[in-house]
């Protein structure tokens, strides 16, 4: 395949994830008025652990894979279930925008997690771009709370420490599946994290609610179930996963940062949402930051 190809085929594949995971926020956010995050979570897990059981179990009858099953496990323990425990659980606390804009600190995170964990060295580019995405998350997490703003189950203090603490995980998690990468087919780690993520948050949600009761008449929550095993879980982290093998890993990233033009519509279009002057100036600080630090 001429590489001009290869490279178009990695941008639909990443455009196609920018926009499932980046409506993803906001088709969340209404349905965890009527459920909790960790109920809502096994079911979205269950349903894609039901369409995917078939791919597992052909991995799985082979001997050579199984060898990786209790490293894959530690890793999606940290990358699925502690990531988006705190995710979900700062989401019902704020807003979809606020939740959305803050998942942009995530490279940062992972920038300063391979200074400390993997000894990584950084230029004096990188730490100027880490000072200057510094200003935008104090804009986006500390500005708001001097407002008194608050999410749908409690004050956005609790919700922003608890997102910006899920994007300490993922940079953890990321850092992690680098230092033990393996010659793995792509979609058996994924696939797994499918039925642990199941498995786990059934768990978690039997502690929070005895009867697992969820409102499948509320529109928003059946939707939201839909779509987050679906897009969310199978054909967003496929196009993911895809895109990544096609082109360089630190390009396929730069494909996140396309995701504000998704879910700052949609919040304002659907949920009716504000977007204040605040958090646009956070959002270009972190952008810049980040822009800065990646330059070559």
């Amino acid at each position: 395949m001429p590489a001009s190809h290869k490279r178009w085929r990695a941008y639909a594949f990443l455009l196609l994830n920018t926009l499932c995971w980046g409506a993803s926020f906001v088709i969340v956010s209404p349905a965890l008025t009527h459920t909790t995050p960790f109920t809502f979570l096994f079911y979205r897990f269950a349903l894609a652990s039901l369409v995917m059981s078939p791919l597992l179990w052909h991995y799985l009858r082979q001997p050579a894979h199984r060898r990786h099953l209790g490293k894959i496990l530690g890793i999606e323990l940290l990358g699925t279930v502690v990531y988006l425990a705190l995710l979900y659980e700062g989401l019902a606390r704020s807003t979809s925008i606020e939740t959305s804009l803050l998942a942009t600190t995530t490279p940062l995170f992972i920038i300063l997690a391979g200074i400390v964990i993997l000894r990584e060295k950084q230029t004096k580019k990188e730490w100027l771009g880490l000072f200057i995405s510094l200003v935008g998350v104090i804009l986006l997490a500390i500005l708001p709370l001097l407002n008194g703003a608050v999410g749908l189950h409690g004050s956005s203090l609790q919700g922003n420490a608890l997102l910006l603490l899920a994007n300490v995980v993922a940079a953890l998690y990321a850092d992690f599946r680098k230092k033990k990468k393996k010659k793995i087919p792509s979609f058996l780690a994924p696939t797994i994290s499918f039925f642990l993520g199941a498995v786990v948050f059934g768990l978690l949600a039997v502690t929070q609610n005895a009867s697992m009761a969820i409102d499948w008449q509320q529109p928003s929550v059946m939707f939201a179930s839909i779509y987050m095993a679906v897009f969310g879980s199978i054909i967003g982290l496929t196009a993911y996963i895809k895109g990544q093998e096609l082109i360089e890993a630190s390009e396929a990233g730069l494909f996140y940062y396309l995701q504000p033009l998704v879910y700052l519509p949609l919040g304002i279009l659907v949920l009716g949402e504000s977007v204040s002057p605040y958090q646009i100036l956070g959002l270009v600080f972190i952008l810049i930051g980040v822009g800065v630090s990646e330059s070559r």
